[in-house]
């Protein structure tokens, strides 16, 4: 079937999968355009003073690894930071060496930003390449304490207390069970294509127990090699250049009544009229042949 909706399970929203649109004429993997290089990037070693003063610096004894900086042109002043995610300009999610500390820090500024007044969440997400909205290819991460909640979130909250029950973990369980959707399992996390993406390809890599908030996350360890298997396996089939954001969808730590997750959602199309118009969206791989295809690449580079 090349035309079927799906709604999301989190937020009630609905999604149009119509397979039949993946052929139409598409960039072909590893010819994503290229970002133009700044004349100096301002996130290299040995570049510090031009950017602001830093908030956080994690290092090795040797050097930094990890900076967190204000935002110079913050959406929300003095609550808007930049982290610098390695000293490497060519650095990603699947070969940051040291990726646990790149997410501690992530925890760490949620827990500064929450013990702020006024705020009442706090967005963590990363844009990989210019589709995704990057404009310095050198690897960054961003962190936006808001004093409102977004939507997406208000959306999640209302199911939960509405049906008064897991939403993620029963939907967790029903993947499981289903295995039509999963991409593969760690002790402690699984990793899905999403039921109702939003793009060709969306990734959920969700705790197994309930943990309603980032901040609350001990398995970094873990969590860093799940991570960088499942970008590594989506580069293996939609290039080494495949731009891409990660967004965390996390409670603040007052909120027990969530199951934090981490969405990885490739840009590998780009939405058009019909998706500012009716706020919907058109994806053009359903999951299940998006799953066959990750777990071929997958299962073929373990054999060989």
């Amino acid at each position: 079937m090349n035309f079927f909706l799906r709604e999301d399970p989190l937020t009630g929203e609905r999604h149009i999968i119509a397979s039949v649109r993946s052929r139409r004429p598409h960039i072909a993997k590893d010819c994503y355009e290229a970002q133009e290089e700044p004349i100096q990037c301002p996130f290299c070693p040995g570049r510090e003073a031009l950017t602001p003063e830093e908030s956080l610096r994690v290092g090795d004894g040797s050097g930094w690894l990890v900076r967190v900086i204000p935002n110079k042109f913050p959406a929300i002043p003095h609550m808007h930071d930049v982290v610098i995610d390695s000293p490497s300009h060519t650095d990603d999610l699947d070969t940051i060496p040291h990726l646990p500390k790149l997410l501690w820090t992530y925890r760490e500024r949620m827990v500064h930003y929450y013990n702020t007044n006024g705020v009442k969440y706090v967005a963590v997400f990363r844009n990989r390449g210019k589709e995704a909205g990057a404009s310095i290819p050198h690897p960054h991460s961003q962190v936006l304490a808001l004093p409102f909640y977004p939507r997406r979130f208000l959306k999640e909250k209302e199911r939960y207390e509405k049906e008064n029950r897991d939403v993620m973990g029963e939907l967790l369980s029903r993947e499981l069970e289903l295995q039509e959707r999963v991409l593969f399992v760690s002790k402690n996390f699984s990793v899905l294509l999403a039921y109702a993406p939003v793009t060709p390809y969306e990734v959920w890599i969700v705790p197994k127990e309930r943990v309603s908030s980032f901040v609350f996350e001990r398995n970094l360890e873990e969590l860093s090699e799940v991570i960088r298997e499942t970008v590594s396996t989506l580069k293996g089939l939609l290039g080494e250049n495949m731009p891409y954001n990660l967004t965390l969808q996390s409670a603040p730590p007052w909120d027990m009544d969530y199951h934090y997750y981490v969405r990885i959602l490739p840009r590998v199309s780009v939405f058009g009229g019909f998706e500012l118009e009716t706020e919907n969206v058109i994806v053009s791989v359903a999951p299940e042949e998006a799953t066959r295809q990750l777990r071929a690449l997958k299962y073929a580079e373990k054999s060989e």
